[in-house]
């Protein structure tokens, strides 16, 4: 009895010794005598960084693209039937002009000067019978009385049932309608501005200061200020950049037109500029977070096998959320950013998720 007992103490201290249990072997420890971290990790991965320079600015009508309509005669408005930011398709009618009122000094005047215009013609043919008159002379009383004729036409000649119609020569958007209905207009006033579709351009100021980095034909990316985080940036590009500080804004003044104007960009909308200064195409990449600076020397923490190791790392271009990475770093490596100025190199580390 007293030498089974020995041999089930032998036992038990033999198990012990060696880590064995009834559930197996021991999970290998942490390396003892120091610390273990937890530590949030991100993936190296290859992607585009870009440099940029950011402002805001304002969706317009390009104003190269604007076409105005004006009036080819004097009269009374009649009809406005558009609006400022109405969609218009190619002839819709957009107003209705009248005859001036025959009541007006303009008809009024216009009717005495084609009255004197036919008794001059009829008197210097009296005195043309007479041989009194020239041809040359009864030539150019014709003409006098053609122009009081088409004069008084121009303004309608009073007459209330005459209108002429002012449609769209293409499918566009009105930008603006200064004619008033009851107006009294005359020849070439303004009547309607219209933009074809899609001609929007973003207008915004850029600090003076970068103007040395700025340079039209530069590629831009362009989002609206108010975002839903569904929409995809316009790609446009710097348009013409003014050499002339605004005295209100002290900024200097760039035009922006984008390739193709996207569904989202509409007139009067406040929108985020990027023009892309450098840009580095399929290049390792990292978040700004996971950068440290130890000894004046940039680096970063990557885990190996449940430990922090220190990389030193050379940086390229440089985004407001990413870095290009040029040496220090590989595709894939689990890379340290939340944790990563508490370690030390070859520390014990424990992979915890994002808020921990």
């Amino acid at each position: 009895m007293k030498q089974r007992l020995s041999l089930l103490i032998i036992t038990l201290s033999t198990m012990a010794a060696t880590g064995c249990s009834q559930d197996g072997p021991a999970a290998p420890e942490h390396p003892k005598g120091g610390p273990r971290a937890t530590v949030v990790t991100v993936r190296a991965e290859l992607g585009d960084v870009l440099e940029t320079i950011e402002t805001f600015g304002s969706v317009e009508f390009d104003a190269h693209e604007i076409r105005t309509l004006s009036f080819v005669r004097s009269g009374r408005v009649a009809t406005v039937l558009v609006a400022p930011g109405q969609p218009v398709a190619r002839d819709a009618l957009l107003l209705r002009l009248g005859a001036l009122p025959t009541s007006s000094p303009e008809v009024a005047r216009a009717r005495i000067d084609l009255e004197f215009a036919k008794q001059n013609l009829a008197r210097l043919e009296r005195l043309r019978r007479n041989q009194l008159a020239t041809n040359e002379a009864v030539g150019l009383a014709e003409k006098d009385l053609e122009s009081a004729r088409a004069v008084l036409a121009g303004q309608g000649g009073g007459e209330k049932n005459r209108m002429q119609s002012i449609r769209a020569p293409f499918a566009g958007v009105v930008v603006k309608v200064p004619a008033k209905a009851g107006a009294i207009v005359q020849p070439g006033q303004e009547a309607v501005s219209l933009a074809p579709e899609g001609a929007l351009a973003v207008r915004a100021g850029f600090e003076p200061e970068n103007t040395a980095l700025l340079a039209p034909g530069m590629s831009v990316l362009v989002t609206p200020l108010f975002t839903s985080g569904s929409e995809e940036p316009a790609h446009a590009s710097l348009a013409l950049l003014h050499r002339v500080v605004d005295q209100q804004t002290q900024m200097i003044e760039a035009l922006i037109r984008p390739a193709q104007a996207p569904g989202w960009m509409v007139a009067g909308e406040r929108v985020r500029v990027e023009v892309i200064v450098r840009s580095a195409n399929n290049v390792v990449r990292l978040p700004r977070e996971a950068l440290l600076e130890r000894d004046a020397t940039g680096g970063v923490f990557v885990v190996e096998s449940g430990l922090a190791r220190w990389r030193p790392v050379e940086v390229g271009i440089a985004s407001e959320d990413w870095l290009e990475i040029r040496k220090g770093v590989e595709p894939g490596d689990s890379v340290v950013t939340t944790g990563r100025t508490s370690l030390t190199d070859k520390m014990a580390v424990v992979a915890g998720k994002p808020g921990e």
